[in-house]
């Protein structure tokens, strides 16, 4: 059978996760094709491997996400290896990863010499991602699952990157460290089973997911920060949140952290997702 045969085929079964965007990455994966215009260039040929391509229909009809049958998922400019021991990137994660980047600059200047830290990192994509902009940066990344380190580790050597990835839960990992001017973090924040699509909640890892109350991990991660850990002079805490938790991070801020600068800001469909922390009065411009 060729890929046109093969393409059309599949345009006509009734599935709610076989649509075109998938039918075509499928195939594109199979030949390995640069993109769908180089696809349509050998449409005419014999599929490489059709066994292999079958059993990957029957893994998406049956409501596996298309990353993990593939094997990665794209972030912000690149690709990234995911299985189900990590989350699928999502839009709101790039959309923290650049507004971080570009906060640093703001912050440290273009190439910093700085430490940054990323906290339950999964596939890695922050810590790697700030690293390839800042090549001048120490970035540590950690995770308490060793198995979404081991996927981490993969991802920062296929992008050519020097990382320290150390396993433990929250910041443990990190105890020893000093003079950390970044920390960027996505860490479990949905509150129940009933609010997550089906998809995600029967494929994707339940530790990087759920939280209960939807705030513990930040409030854990503000509280165990000791003065020692971070940069005197400034530094910058940035947090992808849960869409209705602003008024929670609020009252823990100003109850607990009157000291600090802070903002929220939302993402590409109006949502409050991401919080940013800094300590200098003086660079209230970076927050904005």
């Amino acid at each position: 059978m060729t890929y046109r045969e093969k393409f059309f085929e599949l345009k006509k079964i009734d599935n709610q996760y076989l649509n075109q965007t998938s039918i075509k990455s499928l195939l594109i994966d199979n030949g390995g094709f640069v993109d769908f215009f180089d696809l349509l260039k050998h449409f005419d040929e014999q599929i490489k491997d059709e066994n292999v391509l079958n059993i990957q229909i029957k893994r998406l009809t049956s409501g596996e996400p298309l990353q993990y049958i593939l094997g990665y998922a794209y972030f912000v400019n690149s690709n990234y290896k995911v299985n189900p021991d990590v989350l699928i990137p999502r839009q709101e994660t790039e959309q923290l990863a650049v507004s971080t980047m570009t906060k640093i600059v703001k912050l440290f200047g273009k190439d910093p010499k700085i430490k940054i830290v990323d906290i339950g990192t999964g596939s890695g994509i922050l810590g790697i991602y700030l690293k390839e902009y800042f090549q001048k940066s120490t970035v540590i990344c950690t995770d308490i699952s060793s198995k979404a380190l081991e996927i981490a580790k993969i991802n920062a050597k296929d992008h050519h990157v020097e990382i320290e990835f150390k396993e433990g839960n929250m910041l443990e990992p990190i105890s020893n460290e000093s003079n950390i001017s970044v920390i960027v973090s996505n860490p479990p924040y949905i509150r129940s089973k009933e609010s997550v699509a089906e998809q995600t909640l029967k494929f994707e890892p339940h530790l990087a997911l759920f939280a209960d109350p939807a705030i513990k991990y930040y409030k854990e991660i503000l509280t165990s920060i000791d003065k020692q850990l971070l940069n005197d002079n400034k530094f910058l805490i940035a947090f992808e949140i849960g869409e209705d938790m602003e008024e929670e991070l609020t009252d823990l801020l100003e109850t607990n952290y009157s000291g600090l600068l802070y903002s929220f800001d939302k993402d590409m469909y109006g949502k409050t997702r991401f919080l940013y922390i800094i300590n200098n009065k003086e660079l209230t411009d970076a927050l904005n």
